[in-house]
């Protein structure tokens, strides 16, 4: 027979888990909703960008003639941007991601490349920093929990990604992270950072009117062009990595459910057993009496 303390003792825990995991849940609902707010947002900036890039780089500079999309030289250094979550509980989230960016990281070795690794997020740090046989992590950097990433910090996490590009001398840049599709869906994109990839507008006969340098707002208009790049993927891998976790927390509340269920049948099993064999004692007790 089971013992009624002890289930009552499991049922408590299961509460309190229970308790944790609805906490965590809501949560994780706030970031999502937040995450996906910012994301509408940041497409609409990086399509206004584009849009003057295109118009910009109709003026011919040294900027636009190497920014076209003609056949990448050979490359001997690769570099990667890693977008993974800093915190778990979001299911495969993270594996699924790095599992896809280690074959292509084991094709790119096996044609001799070397790659460097820059890790956006703590798991991505644990995943690559053992991995140095294979690829270099050359730079981390986590996240803050408590709110979305910034544009603000996310300008000044690529300058340090292009300044890195340059001192190691890599020849190409690659960004992979999940991309949201809907909730609970996400799939991993790929996007070459630099050389930059640009779908430059056709020229036209006439130029428009700039109110500045030209190869100045080229400048300026590439590096916003390619800082967004970087910040849709943080903004979509945030929503996806929130969908994730609420899904995984849904399960995680659905088995507690259905334990609790569990328990509460066998503890009143337990209890009416209980009833049962004191009723026989008193019976027994009772009959041994009247003789």
């Amino acid at each position: 027979m089971a013992d009624i303390g002890e289930i009552q003792e499991r049922l408590e825990n299961l509460g309190v888990i229970e308790h944790l995991v609805r906490s965590m849940r809501a949560m994780s609902a706030i970031r999502w909703r937040k995450a996906r707010n910012s994301l509408e947002a940041v497409q609409r900036y990086a399509a206004q960008v584009q849009s003057q890039l295109s118009v910009a780089a109709r003026f011919p500079t040294a900027l636009v003639r190497s920014a076209g999309n003609g056949p990448l030289r050979d490359s001997n250094h690769i570099g990667l941007v890693v977008v993974a979550s800093d915190h778990g509980l979001c299911g495969p989230f993270n594996a699924v991601l790095f599992k896809t960016a280690d074959v292509r990281i084991e094709k790119w070795r096996a044609q001799g490349k070397q790659v460097s690794i820059i890790a956006l997020g703590e798991y991505a740090r644990r995943h690559y920093c053992v991995m140095e046989d294979v690829c270099h992590l050359i730079w981390t950097h986590r996240f803050p929990l408590t709110h979305v990433v910034s544009f603000i910090e996310t300008r000044d996490i690529w300058r340090k990604v292009e300044d890195l590009y340059q001192v190691t001398n890599m020849d190409q840049l690659y960004l992979v992270y999940n991309y949201f599709i809907s909730f609970g869906s996400y799939k991993q994109r790929w996007v070459r950072l630099l050389p930059p990839e640009l779908n430059l507008a056709p020229q036209a006969q006439e130029r428009p009117l700039l109110g500045s340098d030209a190869a100045e707002l080229q400048q300026f208009l590439l590096f916003e062009h390619l800082a967004l790049q970087l910040y849709l993927g943080l903004v979509e891998s945030m929503v996806s990595e929130q969908g994730a976790r609420l899904q995984a927390m849904d399960a995680a509340k659905a088995n507690i459910e259905e334990r609790s269920h569990e328990l509460a049948r066998a503890y009143h099993i337990a209890r009416q057993a209980s009833i049962t064999e004191e009723m026989l004692e008193i019976s027994s007790g009772a009959a041994a009496l009247s003789r």
